[in-house]
Formats: structure tokens, C-alpha cells, sequence
């Protein structure tokens, strides 16, 4: 498994591509922006992209999933419940913080909690975590735990946007916490952390 990061968008979001080298495919997950860097750092993997994986539906995490799906082909996947801000840029923030004309998404295939997908011989689970949006969702794989706006390094994601929950956000990151043993957590802004690391300094999770 190979784990490449790219800080994309004009916000700095974090663009995952998550590889089974063995098998030369690759998940992009939140391709926020900047889709020719994306396309180019997957070229250089030598793998090609089979699914886009959404953790949640603001403008920043899913900027360049269109032209991603586009010039690869690979299906979109996103949590049953984000649909309403796939297909709106006033839910999504994007009128809000960019304006310009908006890209409605509409997912290949829902996700719910508990479902699992294979890449090659990787399996992910997913986490429904909702908090940060109604249908945000963290993505497991092995030992790394890809938690989007759910978690970061010493902090939360903000509960003051459309469909957000502060009541759900609590529910989600003790979720998140009694995970049992230690993961990399590689969030959607700012530097990875561990579990064990946010156990200890995170706030919220105390």
C-alpha cells in the first residue's frame, strides 16, 4: 500500500492517492482541486484510478472530481446522505467561498456504514461519521483512517455549516476514539497525526 498526499485547491485541502502497487490501481480520494496535478502524480504511480472517494460534498474536497472521473473513468462513491450538497453550491460552500459556475456531482454508488470496497487486495471500510456534514464519512484501510474534516491533528471539524451537527460531531469522534489499537490518521487539511497522538492532545476526544 502506498499513500501519496497533495495539498490542492486554493484552501489547502488534502487529496489522497491510496495505491495497490501489486495491482497497479489507485483510489483518489477528495481530488479537491487542481486536477492536472492530481492526473499527473497518478501517472507517475503507475496506476490507474478505479474509484473517487468523497468524504464528504464541500466545493473544496470535490472541486476536481469531474474532470478526475472524466479523464480516468474511475467511479464516484459517496455517503448516501451528501447528495443534497453534491448537488448544490450554496450546501457545498462554493458560492459561498469561490462563486463561479458550480458542477453538480451525482455518485456512481452510495456508500452506508459498514460497507467495505476492495482495491486490488486492499479492503476499506467506511465509517459513517457524521458531525462536520449529515453525511461525512472516514475511510479505513489497514491501519490508516482517512478521516476527512471529522478529525485533525488537535482538533475538529467546524459544526457551524449546512447540515452540520454539533450533537453529531460528538457522537462521531468518540466513535472515532474507541477504535480499538492505533491508526495514522491522514485528515482532510494540515498534517497527519495518530490516534493514540489525539487520544492524548485532542480536546475533543477526552
Amino acid at each position: 500500500m502506498k499513500i501519496i498526499r497533495l495539498e490542492v485547491g486554493e484552501i489547502g485541502t488534502n487529496c489522497y492517492l491510496l495505491c495497490d502497487e501489486a495491482a497497479r490501481l489507485a483510489a483518489v480520494i477528495d481530488p479537491g482541486g487542481d486536477s492536472e496535478r492530481i492526473l499527473d502524480a497518478l501517472r507517475e504511480t503507475g496506476c490507474s484510478a478505479q474509484m473517487i472517494l468523497l468524504t464528504h460534498g464541500h466545493f473544496d474536497h470535490t472541486g476536481a472530481v469531474a474532470a478526475v472521473a472524466m479523464a480516468t473513468g474511475a467511479k464516484i462513491y459517496a455517503h448516501e446522505e451528501e447528495l443534497r450538497l453534491l448537488l448544490s453550491p450554496a450546501a457545498s460552500m462554493q458560492s459561498s467561498f469561490m462563486g463561479g459556475p458550480f458542477t453538480p456531482i451525482v455518485p456512481d454508488a452510495a456508500l452506508h456504514d459498514g460497507d467495505t470496497l476492495t482495491l486490488g487486495a486492499l479492503t476499506m471500510s467506511i465509517l459513517y461519521t457524521p458531525g462536520h456534514t449529515h453525511g461525512s464519512c472516514c475511510i479505513l484501510c489497514g491501519s490508516v483512517l482517512f478521516t476527512g474534516d471529522t478529525v485533525f491533528q488537535g482538533d475538529i471539524g467546524r459544526t457551524d455549516l449546512p447540515t452540520a451537527s454539533r450533537t453529531e460531531m460528538k457522537a462521531s469522534v468518540t466513535r472515532i476514539a474507541a477504535l480499538e489499537g492505533d491508526y495514522t490518521l491522514y485528515p482532510g487539511h494540515g498534517p497527519a497525526s495518530t490516534l493514540a497522538n489525539e487520544r492524548e492532545n485532542n480536546v475533543y476526544m477526552r
